[in-house]
């Protein structure tokens, strides 16, 4: 496999597993929308922000030190999808993911996988 493939496929994977814990609140009600982007790790973006830096932000709002993906290429597909696809797409795509068993790939909708590989691109340049 090409570095390069391999490298967006590992980007690819790592949100798609945000976007699925973006779902997994718990306790929290579903979000109905995208919210704003907040520095205390609240919301919608907070959820998705740590499942795709694998990271709670610092003091400061800084997600430092990520495990997953960069915090550049994480802000820039949050912006993109709330900018091109839908909420309720993506909700869906987050409930399809969360009940796929275990081992099962599920397939990103085509408008989330162009905003994924944008960033990756863009993180590239």
């Amino acid at each position: 496999m090409h570095p390069l493939t391999r490298a967006l496929r590992g980007a690819s994977l790592a949100v798609v597993a945000a976007i699925a814990l973006a779902g997994c609140s718990g306790v929290q009600p579903q979000p109905r929308n995208y919210g704003e982007v907040t520095t205390d790790g609240s919301g919608y973006f907070g959820n998705f922000m740590f499942g795709c830096t694998g990271v709670e932000p610092d003091s400061e709002g800084r997600y430092v030190d990520v495990e997953l993906q960069s915090e550049d290429y994480c802000r820039c597909v949050f912006a993109g999808l709330k900018e091109k696809v839908p909420f309720d797409e993506v909700r869906q795509f987050e409930e399809d993911q969360a009940e796929a068993e275990d081992g099962n790939d599920i397939e990103v909708p085509r408008n989330i996988r162009n905003v994924m590989d944008d960033c990756a691109g863009e993180s590239r340049s």
